[in-house]
C-alpha cells in the first residue's frame, strides 16, 4: 500500500506500508497493553489496556514517520532526490537516491536505505554492470565537499541526521513530560503510555547520539571532523576509532552494572558489542579500499571461463569437460540457443547431479541465472567491484563482461573473471604498490577455475 507520489517537488514523499508493519504494531501493543500497562495502572478492564497498547504503538511509529519527514526535508535541502518512507517491521526507513559512485560512476536507478548499515561502495545494482556514459560529476550539496564512502555528501548526511535526532529527541521529552505531569485517575493510563514512548524515543536518541560508523552522530561526528581537517579519509577514521572507544567503554560499563544494578547492564553490554564489531568492520573495509585503490578489474581478472550450452545434457557436458589429462575449469558461462549468456554453472553442481539423472538432466537445471552473478567491466575500480561478491556469492565469482568490444551479435563479451582469491592477492600485493597490507576478508584462496 502506498500514498499517492506527489513527486520530487511535492510537500509529501511516497509512503510505502510493508506487511511486516502489522507484526511490529502487534508485539508493541502486546508489550505495551498486556506486560506493562496491567503493572503499572492495574484495576483496569482489557479492552482499556489492550486500546492504550495500540495507541503506543502509533504514536510510536508516528514520532518514527515524523522523524523520517523532517529527514527528508533535510534531504531535499541538501540536494537529495527522496524515494519514498518505507514502513516495515523495523519501524520507518527513508529511502533515497543514491549519487555517483567514487569516481564518477554512474548507477542508475539503483537507492540508498538511510540509517541502514550497508557496504561502503554502491552496491550492485539489480541490472547488472552498467556502461557508463559522460561521466556524472557528484552533485555538490550543502557546501560542496566531497562524496563520502557511503554514497552521500557527509555534510548532508549530518544535516539528515541532526534533523531526525533533533525531532525524536523533542518529542520523546515533550511525552515524558506530559506522561510525569499528568494526574492521576482517569489520565493515568495516558500518562503511562506517553512516560513509556517517550522514553523508549529518547533511549532510541541516546543510542544514535553514539558516535560510531553508521549511526546519525557517527555521521555528525564525520561532517564535523571533514570540515576541520578537508579529508574524508580521516573523518572515517576518526568515527571508526571513536567507535571502538565506545564499545569498549559501554562493555565495561555494562558489566559493571551487572554487578552493581542488576541485569540491566547486559543492555549496555549488547550496544557496546554491536558498536565495536561495527567500528572494527569499518576500520578493516577502510584499510582494504586503501590497499586497493588504483587497481582495476583488468588488472587481475583471469582469463574468461569455457563455454557450455543450456540444451546440452549433464553428462555430455561432464565428457566435454573433464577430457582426460586436461584440466578441469570449476565454473563454465552458460549460453542459450541464441548465444546469449544464460548465467553460469560450476563443476559442483555439474559433478552432483546422481549418474542416472545425468543423461537427461539438462545444464540449465543447475545454471545460476545472470541476474544472480555480480558482473564488471573492465575498466571498473576493484574497490566498487569486491563488494558485490559479498552481495551476490551464488557463484563465487564476478564476471568480467566487456561492452567496448562486442561480440558478432553486438552483445557484451565475456572476457574474464574475478574471484576471492584475486582480490586477497591484490590486497596482499599493496606493499608493492605502496599501500597498506591487512589480512584478508575474503577466505581461502581458490584456484583458477581453469587449473
Amino acid at each position: 500500500m502506498t500514498t499517492h507520489d506527489a513527486g520530487r517537488g511535492g510537500r509529501l514523499p511516497r509512503i510505502t506500508v510493508r506487511p511486516g508493519l502489522a507484526v511490529s504494531v502487534a508485539v508493541v501493543t502486546a508489550l505495551l497493553g498486556w506486560l506493562t500497562l496491567p503493572v503499572t495502572v492495574p484495576n483496569r478492564t482489557g479492552s482499556a489496556y489492550f486500546s492504550a497498547g495500540l495507541l503506543g504503538a502509533l504514536l510510536l511509529l508516528a514520532i518514527l514517520v515524523a522523524a523520517d519527514l523532517l529527514r527528508s526535508v533535510a534531504a531535499r535541502r541538501a540536494g537529495l532526490d527522496v524515494h519514498a518512507i518505507v514502513l516495515g517491521a523495523f519501524g520507518s526507513r527513508l529511502v533515497l537516491a543514491r549519487p555517483s559512485a567514487p569516481g564518477g560512476w554512474h548507477r542508475p536507478d539503483d537507492e540508498i536505505v538511510w540509517g541502514v548499515p550497508a557496504e561502503p561502495y554502491p552496491a550492485e545494482p539489480s541490472s547488472g554492470a552498467q556502461r557508463p556514459g559522460t561521466p556524472a560529476e557528484p552533485r555538490e550539496a550543502a557546501g560542496g565537499s566531497q562524496p563520502w564512502p557511503g554514497g552521500l555528501d557527509p555534510r548532508a548526511d549530518a544535516a539528515i541526521a541532526r534533523a531526525g535526532l533533533l525531532t525524536t529527541g523533542l518529542l520523546g521529552a515533550v511525552l515524558v513530560t506530559l506522561g510525569a505531569l499528568a494526574p492521576g485517575g482517569t489520565l493515568a493510563l495516558a500518562a503511562q503510555v506517553a512516560l513509556w514512548v517517550g522514553t523508549f524515543i529518547l533511549l532510541i536518541t541516546l543510542v544514535d547520539l553514539l558516535p560510531s560508523p553508521r549511526t546519525p552522530g557517527g555521521r555528525i561526528l564525520a561532517a564535523f571532523v571533514l570540515r576541520r581537517t578537508g579529508d574524508p579519509r580521516r573523518a572515517e577514521a576518526v568515527v571508526a576509532r571513536t567507535g571502538v572507544f565506545i564499545g569498549w567503554a559501554m562493555i565495561a560499563a555494562g558489566v559493571a552494572a551487572c554487578f552493581l544494578v542488576g541485569l540491566i547492564g547486559l543492555w549496555a553490554v549488547l550496544l557496546g558489542w554491536m558498536a565495536l564489531g561495527t567500528s572494527r568492520l569499518a576500520q578493516a573495509r577502510q584499510r582494504a579500499g586503501t590497499a586497493l585503490e588504483g587497481v582495476f578489474v583488468r588488472d587481475v581478472m583471469l582469463p574468461p571461463p569455457p563455454r557450455l550450452s543450456s540444451w546440452q545434457t549433464v553428462d555430455e557436458a561432464l565428457r566435454s569437460v573433464a577430457a582426460p589429462g586436461s584440466a578441469v575449469s570449476s565454473v563454465f558461462t552458460v549460453h542459450d540457443f541464441d548465444e546469449s549468456l544464460a548465467g553460469v554453472a560450476l563443476a559442483r553442481a555439474l559433478a552432483a547431479v546422481p549418474l542416472d539423472d545425468r543423461g537427461l538432466a539438462r545444464v540449465s537445471r543447475v545454471t545460476i541465472p545472470l541476474s544472480s552473478v555480480p558482473t564488471a567491466r573492465p575498466d571498473e575500480p576493484l574497490t566498487i567491484v569486491a563488494p558485490r561478491l559479498a552481495s551476490r556469492p551464488a557463484a563465487g565469482y564476478v564476471l568480467v563482461l566487456d561492452e567496448e568490444q562486442p561480440d558478432e551479435r553486438g552483445r557484451p563479451r565475456v572476457v574474464g573473471l574475478v574471484g576471492p582469491a584475486e582480490i586477497r592477492r591484490a590486497i596482499e600485493t599493496a606493499p608493492l604498490r605502496g599501500r597498506t597490507v591487512i589480512p584478508s576478508s575474503f577466505g581461502r584462496p581458490n584456484h583458477h577455475p581453469g587449473r
